[in-house]
């Protein structure tokens, strides 16, 4: 979960920096334009080699994203890469130096624009300390740049006239000069001062972001942990009402640990379908599976002389038992509530009390008919009716395992889905272990 976090706190940041370059280098293009029509003053082709340069450079980025994610379709993102991060860092402190250098004291302002970017990201110690020694270089460099090859700034070039400053020489020159302290003290060092105030500023927006992920981390963690202690609660409960069928009638008992074990089968091999994986997620599957067991918890409530008669049943005694599937939704639904999870209650609820339906509309209790039925009701359907076949019972011997798996499929589109028969006999191999296995 926290390695979730960080992965999407550091790709918002990669895609708002991406942008914030790609616009850096529009920037350049209209200064390219304004220069050319005369609105700015600099260098004509010092001009446009130089936002020819930012254009491509500030626009790097996004062609990368575009290339990595879009047309090589990249599993893994690259804004989910950190190598990607330090691209962007290091692109927005050359065109930053780009604009400076050639277009002087106007672009100054835009030298906090690399601080506020780092700041987007995770905080550590190192990466603060190279930020702000990286800016104040960017400082220096950029305003002795803009001086040597910078837009005409007459009180930055004195003593030298128009026609001297409009010299790379000249100004080169007078570099040599005591002009050099004078332009690091009336230039720079007040710049410094500035971007040691917005670099502090942009530390503690990063200090700020990171308290923040690292509270929504301690959230998620809490709530995970809340999860998880609700669903070992929910198993255990489930465990506690199968023993309870279990110390009643052994049969039933083993007879819920199988079918689990052939719903586990169904839902695993549904899931390689295209047509369940809508609607079969790890966690659908994972309740599914968890909530087979309750399937026969109504038979708690039917009578001893019933669920342990050795012979067949009378009609009335049948009708009674059919009403083990009502009892075991009215079960599920008052105990396991308060267990908070609505979407398990849902799924056992429909197995308790579904799971003796038939596809052509002949089961019971409700005589629901194809996909009236749930879809959990239908695969414990199938995995209840194969093991009642092929386990000895009081009242019956067990059936082949091979004939039992031929009632199966001539039940397709009667009593069975007829989808799930066709699951049923993918599986026919991992059903006869499971059965071989029990009944060796």
């Amino acid at each position: 979960m926290q390695e979730k976090l960080y992965l999407k706190a550091l790709r918002k940041a990669n895609i708002f920096n991406m942008y914030c370059e790609f616009v850096i280098a529009i920037l350049g293009l209209f200064t390219l334009l304004f220069n050319e029509l005369g609105i700015f003053t600099a260098d004509k082709v010092i001009m446009r080699y130089s936002m020819i340069i930012l254009f491509f450079g500030a626009s790097l980025p996004l062609i990368i994203y575009l290339i990595h994610d879009k047309a090589l379709k990249n599993e893994k993102s690259v804004l989910e890469r950190k190598w990607f991060k330090i691209i962007i860092i290091i692109i927005a402190y050359f065109a930053i130096f780009d604009l400076n250098a050639s277009f002087s004291f106007h672009a100054i302002p835009v030298l906090v624009v690399p601080t506020l970017m780092t700041a987007q990201y995770k905080n550590s110690k190192r990466m603060t300390i190279i930020t702000y020694i990286l800016s104040i270089v960017l400082v220096i460099i950029s305003i002795y740049a803009s001086y040597i090859f910078g837009q005409y700034d007459a009180n930055l070039l004195k003593p030298l006239t128009e026609e001297e400053a409009s010299s790379i020489k000249n100004r080169l020159d007078i570099l040599f000069t005591k002009r050099f302290l004078i332009v690091f003290l009336h230039y720079c060092l007040p710049l410094i001062i500035g971007v040691t105030a917005i670099d502090f500023i942009g530390f503690s927006i990063t200090k700020r972001n990171e308290n923040m992920i690292n509270e929504q981390i301690e959230l998620s963690n809490k709530i995970q942990d809340e999860i998880m202690a609700k669903a070992r609660m929910q198993n255990n409960v489930i465990e506690d009402l199968a023993d309870v069928i279990e110390s009643r009638d052994i049969e039933t008992g083993e007879h819920i640990k199988r079918t689990k074990e052939y719903v586990t089968i169904l839902v695993n091999k549904m899931k390689e379908k295209d047509q369940y994986k809508n609607y079969l997620d790890d966690k659908t599957i994972d309740q599914i599976i968890n909530a087979s067991p309750l399937h026969d918890i109504g038979k708690i409530t039917v009578s001893d002389l019933i669920l342990c008669k050795p012979g067949k049943l009378t009609d009335e005694e049948f009708e009674k038992m059919k009403l083990h599937t009502i009892k075991g939704g009215e079960i599920i639904d008052n105990i396991l509530d308060d267990l908070g999870d609505d979407d398990f209650l849902k799924i056992a609820y429909e197995i308790a009390l579904y799971h003796h339906e038939k596809w052509n509309g002949k089961g019971y209790p409700k005589g629901l008919k194809e996909t009236e039925i749930p879809l959990p009701a239908r695969i414990m359907a199938i995995a209840d009716v194969f093991d009642a076949l092929v386990a000895e019972r009081v009242y019956k011997k067990p059936m082949p395992i091979d004939k039992a798996i031929n009632i199966i499929i001539e039940d397709s589109g009667t009593h069975f889905d007829p989808d799930l028969v066709e699951i049923f006999k993918d599986s026919i191999d991992e059903f006869k272990k499971v059965a071989e296995h029990k009944y060796e």
